[in-house]
């Protein structure tokens, strides 16, 4: 395979974008498919349900061996793919689901995924709320819940297979039942979750679900060609390279179908909560009422009798009160514990202010949430779907609005996600430092400001932002008159900012180095801050100690990637910090994941996404 095929099977595969070529990743966005980029539940059941049919005609039903075959092949694409925690929630759901099937119970789908989604909320409340979570479960049970038909379509075809006369109409027959396969697993994850993906994503492009359909069924042969293509080239260059020539036709054929598919789209906005209560519903009676309303009528019936039985002297008695205490009970219990969880999940906003510095990898992208509800987001990091991912797991559900949005400067580090961002999201506000012609990544974001209809504000030193009172935006870098001739003029004209609330104060120091340092730290400006977002994710030609000497900061953050290839943040200025702060005032999001600050304007707490060693 070459470019694009081989970054396309790394996104698909493992959730690697970073080499995808742009024009790519627009065919995917304007043909409603990008959500096929983001492995999520998707890609689980789609393994799911190839390895379950795969392995129950190699070595029969009798002893589950087709199960546990199965469990393995989805938590080692799991382990594969990084162990994203999409992925990790889908695997637990569908290794629930395989284990009840193995004890023969239930018949139905629908407890094993609601009992995996049970546990989960049960941990983490608030995980009902994040899109990951409920695309996640949804494609899975739209994928699960679509088997019997697949499994009846395939005994069809399998029937007409053995019944050919020639050779030529078996193979077209058994070809039939794979294409069915992917086609009615494409059918059940889009109907399952095209509403979630229009009211959280906001657009609707008419023909979306229609090319989805149509792009779906190469998944299965991408993503288990390209699995082979890895794992058999680990073992020998030859194998892996037969198996590429295999996948390069899936791939080929989606690459052009995404790339000559007519598009054609309207606004999401329109599919809101009551439509998505009012669809889901639907869907779930449809499912639920053959045969569920008379098994829970039995269990009714069973409860209410064991309830007479108990009330009456006469142990042969089956007289019931009008409503039973043992429906009323499960009513109550039922009842109770919905206002509970609904309770922890949508509970309102306290009065703290909430900074997020998201672990995006080697980029930067910071969240402010005010107590009265204002929302801020700088920057995006490197990948597209970054921050978009990082905004879900944070802001409440149903939430698409950003009061601000704030781009630093234009290096893809910083402004890759956000573009995505702003196409994605009602932001109100974007605010721009100095202009760059030269950045690659500007036709994209004049592109997506064009079409959102947005005219950003162009700021240097002086401007203030009052976001609710109380609470600022200080601007302190570019100059009025910009860098020109420093090593790098780009970063030094970044746009750096001073965030207040009472007696806590943040430092955001974007990218810039030295230079700028060197100007911020002789000018007039209060630059003392509580907190210091450490500059160009801790650079060896940044952190001045001169410049530290004037932030006196009590914490200080590093946004950084895992093994970066710039090896940031520089070990002199982990040494500069650790030495000023300690070690346990200076986090990393490489290390410690996504960092939280909270604020009452008085005190300062820390939550780490990764517990800290």
């Amino acid at each position: 395979m070459t470019s694009p095929h081989v970054s396309l099977a790394q996104a698909l595969l493992l959730g690697l974008r970073g080499a995808l070529p742009e024009d790519v990743e627009e065919s995917f966005r304007r043909t409603g498919t990008s959500h096929l980029l983001a492995i999520s539940g998707l890609h689980v059941g789609v393994i799911l349900a190839l390895t379950m049919m795969a392995a129950s005609r190699l070595f029969g039903r009798r002893w589950h061996l087709y199960l546990a075959i199965s469990v393995a092949v989805v938590w080692a694409y799991a382990g594969v793919s990084g162990f994203p925690i999409s992925v990790v929630r889908a695997a637990i759901m569908g290794t629930v689901l395989l284990l009840a099937w193995a004890v023969g119970r239930p018949r139905s789908i629908l407890p094993s995924l609601a009992l995996a989604a049970a546990v989960m909320v049960g941990i983490d409340p608030k995980v009902l709320g994040q899109v990951s979570f409920q695309l996640s479960f949804t494609a899975l049970a739209g994928i699960v819940l679509a088997l019997p038909y697949q499994a009846r379509i395939s005994e069809w075809a399998s029937r007409r297979a053995e019944s050919a006369v020639t050779w030529r109409r078996a193979w077209f027959w058994e070809g039939s039942r794979t294409v069915s396969t992917a086609l009615v697993v494409s059918a059940g994850a889009t109907l399952a979750t095209w509403p979630l993906v229009a009211a959280n994503f906001e657009r609707v492009p008419l023909l979306g679900i229609f090319t989805t359909l149509l792009a779906l069924p190469a998944l299965p042969a991408i993503l288990v060609g390209s699995m082979a293509t890895a794992l058999v080239g680990f073992v020998h260059p030859l194998g892996g390279q037969f198996f590429g020539w295999l996948t390069w036709a899936p791939l080929s054929y989606l690459l052009g179908l995404v790339s000559v598919f007519p598009t054609a789209s309207f606004s999401g906005s329109w599919v809101g909560t009551p439509f998505l209560w009012a669809w889901y519903l639907t869907l779930g009676g449809l499912l639920l009422l053959p045969g569920g309303m008379a098994r829970l009528k039995e269990i009714f019936a069973k409860l209410d009798e064991m309830w007479g039985r108990v009330g009456s002297k006469d142990p042969d008695s089956r007289a019931t009160p009008g409503l039973s205490l043992g429906s009323a009970m499960l009513a109550v219990a039922l009842l109770a514990g919905g206002i509970v969880l609904w309770l922890q999940v949508f509970s309102p906003a306290d009065e703290n202010l909430r900074v997020h510095f998201f672990d995006v990898g080697q980029g930067d992208s910071t969240l402010i949430d005010t107590p009265g509800g204002r929302q801020v987001l700088i920057d995006g990091g490197p990948d597209m779907d970054g921050a978009v991912n990082a905004l879900a797991e944070v802001m409440s559900p149903g939430d698409r609005t950003l009061d601000l949005v704030v781009i630093t400067h234009m290096d893809e580090d910083h402004a890759r996600g956000l573009i995505e961002v702003v196409d994605r999201y009602k932001v109100a506000t974007v605010l721009t430092g100095a202009d760059d012609e030269d950045a690659v990544l500007g036709p994209q974001w004049e592109a997506v400001l064009r079409r959102k209809g947005i005219e950003p504000v162009r700021v240097a030193s002086g401007h203030l932002v009052e976001l609710e009172p109380g609470i600022t935006l200080e601007v302190l870098n570019p100059p009025v008159t910009l860098f020109a001739g420093t090593p790098a003029d780009r970063n030094n004209n970044s746009v750096v900012m001073r965030l207040s609330y009472g007696r806590i104060t943040y430092l955001l120091a974007a990218d810039i180095e030295a230079p700028a340092e060197s100007r911020l730290a002789r000018s007039p400006d209060d630059l003392k801050s509580t907190v210091l977002k450490v500059g160009h994710h801790g650079s060896r030609s940044s952190t001045t100690a001169s410049f530290l000497e004037k932030v006196e900061p009590s914490l200080a953050v590093v946004s950084a990637g895992v093994d970066n290839r710039y090896g940031h943040p520089h070990r002199e200025v982990m040494d500069r910090l650790t030495r000023r702060l300690g070690p346990e005032m200076v986090f990393r999001t490489d290390r410690d994941g996504s960092v939280e600050l909270i604020s009452d304007g008085v005190d300062l707490w820390v939550n780490t996404g990764k517990e800290r060693r």
